[in-house]
């Protein structure tokens, strides 16, 4: 049983929040079991059979559903892969039976080189039936935790199509507006269906061998673009030979051709879009996946601990909320990626984290700019490292992943004195991570000296009721550091470690103890201790 408990949780996705550091952070698929990824040599070692020949794309689907009486929270997953050696698909749930699918007893027939795979928010699965030219659009049922696939119709008329990509025209759950595009890849063409109820029926096409604006050659990718409330208009396409990825807008009844980025892979064979809309594209030669931003500016990308990437797949989640009747698509932080299947490679997971890059003051001091990797809140702290005067703390509206430019406040640039600006970004992801970078600056221009000398800031808020951030200031090299909370009789309670760096310095007390158990109401200090040296500050804890 421990086998096959093993195999599953490992297809599975898992929902922790994502790491603190990185545009990408693998994690182990099941940490509690020591699985890090599902290999070729993990199927055999639990399951003696390979499952798997050569996988090639997946698709997740997520339910999640919300009560005001136990168990309040209920959430599955299932996890669904191409295999187009095997010529079938094979799927699963954490804790239950693996099964596959191959058409050959079912009325849409049998698969041949299934590939690229899309799905919505009625849990119909879309794949690419690349070698029987055409599209199978299967229903998911699950029920008391088992799932199964029946064909509901198929889209013929195709040559060799790789990809699929499905819009729900930026209403989830409502039909009528739904579209779904296809990247024919033996036509070199795009093209898009409108989703019925009794099947699809063509719109237009775009596409024609070339290398010019509204031409293709060899499309193999295909996603669409997204926000916070659903799809968009936009359509991304890698394309393979002319090395590029192409954004489309469909206006409802034909494609404009928008832009193109240029691409150093040869190949990308997987493109997906996260809740915000960044682009990510698999380059399996390459050995990397690459983000974008929603216009294809290049914000982040990860080449370590990967092996010949075809799928990086985002998981959504269909939640349905009993106590007030509504439904959501929510996007988590988090994806799956297809790799060479092998005995140290096959199906991983990756949390999606958050980068500041770029950080400076502009030459006439009159604003700031930085890249981000992810959408994120700023907040922006600006302190007079003579005297540890806070000048300034402010948080921007959410601010999409790419480059920025934020103006600096007047009381921010106003005398001579140097500055140190201290930029924090927070995840729009519930629970998601942070990141931070600082520099230093002159008002009217140039640049700042760091500290000369430790001074601590103290806490805000004070008094603090749920969380207080302790902030203090480092010169350089400053040698040994040791920050500690300690209670009104001196006695230490919470220590923070990590690694400080010279500048604003910044950490958030939960109001815990070292053990994680919460400390009652009362006087505390924060007691910095620079190389022997220590520093302190008042704080009040209040219940």
């Amino acid at each position: 049983m421990r086998r096959h408990t093993l195999l599953i949780l490992a297809l599975a996705l898992a929902t922790a929040p994502p790491a603190a550091a990185g545009t990408f952070q693998k994690v182990p698929l099941a940490p509690d079991l020591g699985l890090d990824a599902l290999t070729k040599g993990v199927a055999r070692t639990q399951l003696g059979r390979d499952l798997l020949a050569n996988p090639y794309a997946t698709v997740t689907l997520s339910h999640v559903d919300l009560y005001d009486v136990f168990p309040y929270v209920e959430s599955r997953d299932f996890q669904i892969v191409s295999d187009p050696q095997w010529n079938r698909l094979v799927f699963g749930e954490r804790g239950r039976g693996l099964s596959a699918f191959d058409g050959r007893t079912s009325t849409s027939g049998a698969l041949k080189a299934p590939r690229g795979m899309a799905v919505d928010e009625f849990d119909r699965v879309y794949v690419a039936d690349a070698g029987n030219n055409r599209i199978v659009v299967l229903q998911a049922r699950t029920t008391y935790g088992a799932m199964t696939l029946e064909p509901l119709f198929v889209i013929n008329g195709l040559s060799g199509p790789y990809d699929v990509a499905y819009s729900d025209g930026g209403t989830p759950f409502k039909a009528g507006d739904d579209r779904l595009y296809v990247a024919d890849t033996g036509r070199n063409r795009v093209v898009s269906y409108a989703l019925e109820a009794a099947g699809a029926r063509y719109v237009a096409a775009i596409g024609d061998l070339g290398s010019g604006p509204g031409r293709f050659a060899g499309p193999m990718a295909i996603t669409v673009g997204r926000d916070a409330a659903g799809s968009t208009r936009d359509l991304y396409v890698a394309d393979a030979h002319n090395r590029r990825i192409a954004r489309l807008s469909d206006d409802g009844r034909s494609f404009r051709w928008v832009q193109e980025t240029p691409l150093e892979a040869d190949v990308v064979t997987s493109l997906d879009t996260d809740r915000w809309g960044n682009v990510y594209a698999a380059a399996p030669r390459a050995g990397s996946v690459q983000k974008f931003a929603a216009d294809l500016t290049p914000v982040g990308a990860v080449h370590q601990g990967l092996n010949a990437p075809r799928s990086f797949q985002i998981a959504f989640a269909s939640v349905e909320d009993h106590r007030d009747g509504t439904r959501s698509r929510v996007g988590r932080p988090s994806g799956v990626t297809v790799e060479q299947w092998d005995n140290a490679s096959g199906i991983a997971r990756w949390d999606l984290g958050l980068e500041v890059s770029g950080l400076g003051v502009a030459q006439d001091g009159a604003s700031v700019h930085f890249g981000l990797s992810d959408q994120a809140r700023v907040t922006i702290e600006v302190v007079d490292p003579a005297n540890g005067r806070r000048i300034s703390r402010r948080t921007t509206d959410p601010l999409g992943a790419g480059a920025h430019t934020v103006a600096l406040l007047p009381e921010e640039t106003a005398g001579q004195g140097d500055r140190l600006l201290r930029l924090t970004a927070a995840s729009t992801y519930d629970g998601g991570p942070s990141a931070s970078a600082q520099t230093s600056f002159r008002p009217g221009g140039g640049t700042g000296a760091m500290p000369s000398r430790p001074m601590m800031l103290g806490a805000t808020p004070n008094p603090a009721v749920s969380f207080a951030r302790i902030s203090f200031l480092l010169p350089a090299n400053p040698g040994r550091v040791a920050l500690r909370v300690l209670d009104a009789q001196g006695r230490k309670v919470r220590t923070f470690g990590g690694s400080f760096t010279a500048g604003l310095n910044e950490v958030v007390w939960d109001g815990t103890d070292d053990r994680g158990h919460p400390l009652g109401a009362g006087v505390y200090f924060s007691d910095l201790d620079v190389a022997g040296t220590h520093h302190a500050a008042r704080l009040v804890w209040v219940k």
